[in-house]
């Protein structure tokens, strides 16, 4: 995005497409990448098809390896899978086409040692990533699998190559002091890989999606999925299972964050299947839970909206001034969810069912005629707004009107009757205390940068508070593997046959995000790879 886009009404997919001439260069580009402990739940306790039991099946396929999900962990491993032998590969899916899935939305990859990164002169290495994120992480990952897919970052944007998808370099939006991510400058990569996984003998079964894990004497031997009347079992000696995580599945995600509203940006395909099936399958849950929050704006769930084509008074969410809890008390360091939205400051959110921005009308109705990034100083130590919030608030009057309908933004004479109205008994307190602080230049509670410390009470004539729920594009978290990606069971040995990859690879993952953009997609194509591999030496040596 550049200083010249007026209009917010973003995709993850069109904002390359409308901006790659600006990226081309790149420094000062963006990047959209993406992606509680939890005990061991029951199969009752993940089930979202009320079915716990196998039926009788109207008909029989085999394969030699069946991939249960068809996004990028899918794709890939099917892939590698093709190219390593296997004679016949079929990925079963829910998703109803090769565009239906967040692979084929997603905007950007993590990557290392590319040519392209080359070229621009970065010189961070495998090793430099892979210290990166482990210590980020603090060792609650699996190490050696971790060490793996960061190794196999660098051919992922070979296979793209080969499949016809091109990328390119994007800029270091929130200042992490390297370039990685790796960009998709075309629509539909879905379709590219069909086509070219269809070439390579690879078949699709769509919109059927699996129940169970067929298992035989402790062993995976297929599974069963149910498309339109008909009862599949698909009889295989290798089954891989990767479905996207559980973020469209309310109730799991309540159960896992406490009753917290997260409204999904993803795919509604992903509803948990994976877990559900591997735990059934005897597969144990791994403890570390997180989501890929959403780095583009705040959200809310009463917005009638698309979420990609959200009102932009949505972004106040991410202007790192002043929010607060539901009982008005502030709760975070705003800057963290104005520079770094995927990791910390999304994170932070988590801990709130809802959270509000608050501001001065005198200070709002300024975002009609400039951007608020340039009215308090275009500070450099806020890098992704040079590039997403740059521009003036568009259709100004008709946006503000809506979410007033809507109701998620409120409006008031003043603070006692702002705080009256939301519930937000706190909020003079609040505003009061916050405002010292503007005065004397330092955030004497949690330490925010003095350039986002900007007044609220200003002479106004009414005040603001614009409600916002944590929103995300997926989750990662779910059974525990091995290095192989293999499931392990309460005694951690390798379920034989079974394997999971992709953001419900509860080994791979750290809560909250890595401080790497496209994390999520770059370790689950990689994790794929892997598992791919595994599955392909497990046959041979059947």
């Amino acid at each position: 995005m550049n200083d010249n886009i007026t209009s917010f009404a973003l995709t993850r997919r069109n904002f390359l497409a409308g901006t790659a001439a600006a990226l081309l260069g790149v420094t000062g580009a963006a990047s959209l990448t993406g992606c509680a402990p939890a005990g061991q739940p029951s199969a009752d306790e993940l089930a979202d098809t009320g079915e716990t039991t196998l039926k009788e099946p109207t008909a029989t396929r085999d394969a030699d390896i069946v991939i249960v999900g068809s996004g990028a962990a899918g794709c890939f491993a099917a892939y590698e899978a093709a190219k390593a032998g296997a004679n016949s590969v079929l990925v079963v899916t829910k998703s109803g086409n090769a565009t239906d899935s967040n692979f084929n939305e997603i905007t950007g990859t993590a990557s290392v040692e590319t040519a392209a990164l080359k070229a621009a002169g970065e010189t961070y290495t495998v090793d430099d990533m892979y210290d990166r994120m482990i210590n980020y992480a603090h060792w609650t990952v699996n190490a050696r699998l971790l060490r793996q897919c960061v190794s196999l970052l660098p051919s992922n944007i070979d296979i793209f190559d080969e499949m016809g998808v091109e990328t390119m370099v994007l800029g270091d939006r929130y200042n992490f002091g390297f370039l990685n991510v790796h960009g998709f400058t075309g629509k539909n990569k879905g379709v590219n890989f069909e086509e070219g996984l269809t070439a390579l003998g690879v078949e699709f079964l769509y919109d059927a999606p699996v129940t169970h894990i067929l298992m035989e004497d402790g062993r995976a031997a297929g599974v069963q999925c149910e498309s339109g009347s008909d009862i599949i079992n698909v009889n295989a000696r290798a089954v891989l299972v990767c479905t996207g995580g559980y973020l469209a599945n309310e109730e799991k995600v309540a159960a896992e964050y406490g009753g917290c509203k997260v409204v999904n940006m993803g795919s509604l395909n992903n509803t948990g299947d994976g877990e559900r099936i591997v735990i059934e399958a005897g597969g144990v849950a791994e403890r570390v839970r997180g989501m890929g929050m959403n780095d583009i704006y705040g959200m809310n769930e009463k917005s009638t909206i698309s979420v990609f084509d959200a009102n932009p008074f949505m972004q106040l969410a991410f202007y790192g001034g002043l929010l607060t809890d539901p009982a008005g008390k502030r709760f975070m360091n705003e800057y963290m969810l104005a520079q770094e939205p995927m990791n910390g400051g999304g994170e932070a959110t988590l801990h709130e069912k809802r959270y509000y921005a608050i501001f001065s009308e005198n200070t709002v109705n300024a975002m009609k005629d400039a951007p608020y990034y340039q009215s308090i100083g275009a500070p450099a130590v806020w890098t992704s707004a040079a590039t997403m919030f740059n521009a003036p608030l568009p259709d100004f009057d008709a946006n503000l009107a809506a979410a007033i309908d809507e109701g998620w933004c409120f409006k008031a004479a003043t603070l006692e009757e702002l705080a009256e109205t939301t519930g937000l008994s706190a909020l003079p307190e609040t505003v009061a205390e916050y405002d010292a602080c503007v005065a004397a230049g330092k955030d004497t509670l949690f330490l925010k940068d003095p350039a986002f410390l900007q007044p609220i009470q200003d002479d106004s004539a009414a005040y603001y508070a614009f409600e916002y729920n944590p929103s995300a594009f997926n989750t990662f978290g779910g059974p525990r593997t091995d290095e192989l990606c293999r499931a392990l069971d309460a005694d951690s040995n390798p379920i034989e046959g079974l394997y999971v990859g992709g953001v419900e690879n509860g080994s791979l993952f750290c809560s909250p995000y890595y401080a790497v953009g496209g994390s999520c997609s770059g370790l689950s194509i990689a994790s794929g790879r892997v598992a791919a591999r595994a599955m392909v030496d497990y046959l041979k040596q059947a």
